[in-house]
């Protein structure tokens, strides 16, 4: 039996969301209006609205009331099943995470961070501090710190398109086990607002972990912030 002709209206959402997916349509473009779209592609304005209403569900463009449709911000949403970096996690749903370097330097840890690395008061410990975009804007402020001897190792590393763990089992031949996670919700501090580019205040998601070794030991601490507005965590729990 020969395949039904696919409708029109599944054609022109095909077209538009692949022209989203491969990036020639970027996040927050604005598509052609419903007359131009009826004129460019051959088809009834019912034709274009369905298309439009399905990718709408999809989560891939906005509609506003006298503005018209436009692409959606790219959305991180990692799965918290397993220990891996955003940059892993990510990359399997064909999203490209990239950090930018904003600060290395030796200092006295502070007591927090202290605890969490099982280290003497006010010991020596690598701070990292990083940007991260998810496929060009803005996502989080990274602020990483290291037991001793490690950060200096880190430091001479390119970690532009890479993950902390990545970086640890591939390169400094570390055997990562597993991270404790702490994550909460919080308003976004004016500092970390100006690098993210949103408004001071609006939410944000704090997320603190620390890495530890198969053994136990702990390795690095890491304390995040991101875009409440771009980024969330799944979870699949079971019973």
């Amino acid at each position: 039996m020969a395949e039904a002709p696919q409708p029109l209206y599944a054609r022109l959402r095909d077209e538009l969301r692949a022209g989203i997916l491969d990036g020639r349509l970027l996040p927050h473009a604005k598509l052609l209006s419903e007359s131009e779209m009826t004129a460019a592609y051959g088809v009834s304005r019912i034709t274009v609205r369905q298309a439009l209403s399905d990718l709408q569900k999809e989560g891939l463009i906005v509609r506003l009331q006298g503005k018209g449709a436009f692409v959606s911000q790219a959305q991180a949403a990692p799965q918290l099943n397993r220990l891996e970096g955003l940059a892993e996690s990510l990359a399997a749903q064909g999203q490209a995470v990239h950090s930018k370097r904003l600060a290395m330097k030796a200092l006295r840890a502070p007591a927090e961070v202290a605890a969490a690395l099982g280290l003497a008061p006010r010991s020596e410990v690598y701070q990292l501090s990083t940007l991260r975009y998810l496929d060009r804007q803005p996502l989080s402020v990274n602020v990483s710190h290291f037991i001793p001897g490690l950060g200096e190792r880190v430091a001479r590393i390119d970690l532009s398109g890479r993950d902390l763990i990545d970086v640890l089992e591939r390169e400094l031949r570390l055997r990562v086990g597993r991270a404790d996670v702490e994550i909460r919700a919080e308003a976004m501090p004016a500092k970390e607002a100006k690098l993210l580019q949103v408004g001071a205040g609006v939410p944000a998601l704090r997320v603190q972990r620390v890495i530890r070794s198969e053994d136990g030991a702990p390795l690095q601490t890491e304390n995040a912030l991101y875009r409440a507005d771009i980024f969330s965590y799944k979870l699949s729990l079971s019973r």
